[in-house]
């Protein structure tokens, strides 16, 4: 059949002559949509251009003035083609500078979140070190804050030896504990 009476049939509504049509330029579009895609080109995107040209060609069947229809054909698989190549360079490019923003915000986020975690530990901490008793609290502190040994802690405090230590793991013991019913420590 000619593309003078196929356009008619379609214009009219005949959703028959679609499937004629696609039977007999689906090869044509599909090598234009081929030749303009090149390094882009699969079969998967190069099928779904090609229904994207038949769909648009139903919806426009209306306006379908010319009766050179694969003129039409070809010059709509062109463009869905071109647009095609247009929009994949377009993610590319946007996507490798939004990386590098992004990677420069997510550092910088990541730091401002790890900076308020450590201020919510250190003030859960002081909370907690302030629930034990003086002695063992000043222990502690000395410890594991000023990097103080038991000997020091002992002479500079007047404390026997063995009492630092003792004040030592209770101090550890009792803070592990309000630490745990925190949610802090395990």
């Amino acid at each position: 059949m000619d593309d003078q009476r196929l356009v008619k049939r379609l214009r009219n509504g005949d959703e028959d002559v679609l499937s004629e049509i696609i039977f007999k330029y689906n090869r044509y579009v599909s090598t234009v949509i081929a030749n303009q895609l090149r390094d882009f080109s699969n079969t998967a995107v190069i099928e779904e251009l090609a229904a994207d040209v038949f769909f648009e060609l139903w919806q426009n069947r209306g306006k379908l003035t010319s009766s050179h229809l694969k003129g039409w054909l070809g010059a709509v698989s062109r463009n869905k083609a071109k647009n095609y190549i247009r929009a994949q360079r377009l993610l590319t490019e946007s996507l490798d500078e939004r990386i590098g923003e992004d990677l420069e915000d997510f550092v910088q986020v990541s730091e401002e979140f790890l900076n308020l975690e450590k201020e919510e530990q250190a003030r859960e901490l002081r909370h907690a070190l302030k629930k034990l008793k003086k002695h063992e609290r000043e222990t502690v502190i000395r410890y594991y804050f000023y990097n103080q040994t038991v000997t020091k802690i002992s002479e500079e405090t007047g404390t026997n030896i063995e009492t630092v230590k003792s004040r030592l793991r209770r101090g550890r013991d009792s803070l592990k504990e309000i630490l745990e019913k925190g949610g802090l420590a395990k």
